[in-house]
């Protein structure tokens, strides 16, 4: 019977900003006692090749002349280390809306993005775009998470300023007379 050897499991990480990666590896050899042993590969994609995010298996079969075979197989595993990114607005200050203590705010959301697809970008603080946000500063925090669940943030400050002046209604003045026998009168 034929014999062959294959390589052990490869393990690597991506290509920077790729959802895959490059992997060379030395092809199994085979053997057998007779000449005309022929070595074919039956999975995966072959050394040199641009290996997806995840675990291909790689096959080979040596056939020798007689119609025996054997095969072997290994793993090529590609790992997705590379942080998805993120980019928030800058922090920006608003007047309150007239009348009110708070200012209804709209901003551009934040979009993650990432080598690979999958990426989610969720709202960890802070308040949607659309509300109604109080007198003071509020932090707004994102987070886009990968497939992988490799994470980035961002955050920025909305500011809402009161700018309205108080308002104030002084009651017309009052003309009386004094109380009978005092120097002053109870006005009510």
């Amino acid at each position: 019977d034929p014999e062959i050897a294959c390589p052990a499991d490869i393990t690597v990480s991506n290509d920077p900003g790729q959802c895959s990666a490059v992997v060379n590896y030395m092809s199994p050899s085979g053997m057998d006692n007779c000449p005309g042993a022929i070595l074919v590969q039956t999975t995966g994609l072959g050394g040199g090749s641009s290996f997806p995010v995840g675990s291909t298996t790689e096959t080979y079969q040596v056939t020798d002349a007689a119609g025996n075979t054997i095969s072997c197989s290994f793993t090529v595993t590609v790992n997705d280390t590379q942080n998805p990114t993120i980019a928030c607005p800058a922090d920006f200050t608003v007047s309150n809306d007239a009348g009110q203590c708070s200012a209804v705010v709209l901003y551009e959301i934040p979009l993650g993005s990432d080598n690979c697809p999958g990426a989610a970008t969720a709202q960890t603080g802070g308040l949607g775009s659309g509300s109604a946000f109080p007198i003071g500063a509020t932090t707004n925090t994102f987070e886009v998470t990968d497939a992988a669940g490799n994470t980035a943030s961002c955050s920025f400050t909305i500011t809402v300023k009161d700018t309205q002046n108080p308002a104030i209604a002084c009651p017309a003045d009052i003309v009386t007379d004094n109380d009978v026998d005092q120097c002053s009168a109870v006005v009510n």
